[in-house]
């Protein structure tokens, strides 16, 4: 018998690699069990619905961000497209855009893109007057001035003032009964306004008049958020009026109120007789109809903003939203800093820091007390995102709870109990 040799030499890793595979799975084995656990993964529901979610925020981000930054552009000095330096009157440019809203609004509704909601009713004069009237002039004095405190300050800055809204808010929730004070929401008020005064500091192109227009912006959205929520819930011990049709009929009820609104205060402020005719926008036939297409585009990013963001309303939880609301904020100040050239420096990070963490401490408060019943939430707030299968099939788009407003920090009790109007940037 002949003696078999064995080496005392241990095997190279260099050996062990080239080595055939004894034990566990082959490769292709492996591959097919990874490619089995990912389908089954993507198959089950709350994959499906946390993958779906993220897709609407993620495109609600797209928008908004965009329009942000198109509005500061357009108007913004420094700015302007095609070479023709800042568009001369952001008044009128908002005004114009919320008719076309109001357009595209009745298109959607006439081609059946957007079905009428079931609950809509015909609003008398009287309806009219306390539902629509209040809300469409505060929030198109709202989104008007925002826009014009566009052209005065930067994109960056104009997003972390307009973060204080929830100050007004909680200040106008006070005045109306609607909360009671208490150390927790006075906290809430000291870190955001230290957060403002941190942002003041650090802002290295200080405009005293486009800040002055920013903050009453921000009041006005903290104003139209408390009397819808009058309206549409009432106050302690009352009762409100209830919704009148789903979100796309609230912006064809809405968008002529906002648009009067601020064409009237566009002819009140801008001199348009003076500012039209000298203006390269309109120097000439084609120089208008190519700022009509302009001002389409604007108007066509804040209708599909709005959509969108109704539709992540409608879908994500009070939870997801809130988050979502806070982190977007940051999101367009980032992207100010990377398209737009904007100076952001340490200080404006601790303020914009402050902030958030104010913003965000009242947006979980007000999502307690949802979810506590002690605020009473729209149709169309989700609590238990991944409980739908024990839902009834029912419409979740179709309350006018929803904001028709522009690029500004938001409150998941307006947006779920009152509304929220509008396209929250810059329309």
């Amino acid at each position: 018998m002949v003696p078999v040799k064995t080496s005392s030499k241990a095997a190279s890793p260099a050996d062990l690699e080239l080595q055939p595979i004894l034990t566990g799975q082959a490769p292709a084995d492996r591959h097919q069990t990874r490619t089995a656990k990912t389908r089954a993964l993507l198959r089950d529901p709350v994959t499906r619905t946390a993958l779906g979610n993220l897709g609407l925020i993620l495109t609600w981000y797209f928008f908004s961000t965009l329009l942000s930054l198109w509005n500061r552009k357009l108007v913004g000095e420094g700015h302007g497209v095609f070479g023709k330096g800042a568009f001369p009157a952001p008044l009128l440019m908002t005004g114009i855009q919320f008719a076309i809203q109001n357009l595209l609004a009745r298109a959607v509704l006439k081609v059946g893109i957007v079905q009428r909601s079931a609950n809509a009713v015909e609003l008398d004069w009287h309806q009219y007057s306390r539902q629509v009237l209040p809300n469409g002039v505060c929030t198109g004095l709202d989104i008007g001035l925002s826009n014009f405190s566009l052209a005065l300050i930067t994109l960056s800055f104009y997003t972390m003032c307009k973060s204080t809204v929830p100050v007004f808010l909680l200040g106008f929730a006070f005045i109306w009964g609607i909360e009671k004070p208490s150390w927790s929401l006075a906290g809430i008020v000291g870190i955001i306004s230290c957060g403002l005064l941190l942002l003041v500091y650090g802002e290295s192109h200080f405009n005293l008049l486009g800040f002055v227009v920013v903050m009453t912006a921000s009041m006005l959205s903290g104003l139209r958020w408390t009397i819808t929520q009058v309206l549409l819930q009432g106050t302690p011990g009352s009762s409100g009026h209830g919704a009148s049709g789903g979100p796309v009929e609230v912006l064809l009820q809405l968008t002529p109120v906002m648009s009067g609104t601020v064409l009237l205060m566009s002819l009140l402020v801008e001199h348009l007789w003076d500012t039209i005719p000298g203006s390269p926008y309109f120097a000439s036939l084609t120089h208008v109809g190519v700022t009509a297409l302009i001002l389409c585009v604007g108007a066509l990013l804040a209708f599909m903003m709005v959509w969108v963001e109704f539709t992540v309303i409608a879908q994500t939880s009070a939870l997801t939203f809130m988050v979502a609301g806070t982190f977007k904020e940051v999101v367009t100040v980032v992207a100010a800093v990377l398209f737009l050239g904007e100076e952001f420096y340490l200080i404006n990070g601790m303020g914009l820091a402050v902030l958030v963490m104010g913003v965000f401490w009242f947006n979980y408060t007000k999502y307690k007390k949802v979810a506590a019943g002690e605020i009473k939430p729209s149709k169309s707030a989700n609590l238990e995102p991944w409980k739908e299968e024990d839902t009834p099939d029912v419409d979740r788009t179709d309350d006018a709870t929803t904001p028709v407003m522009e690029g500004a920090l938001t409150s998941p009790v307006y947006r779920f109990g009152a509304d929220q109007t509008s396209p929250r940037n810059t329309s």
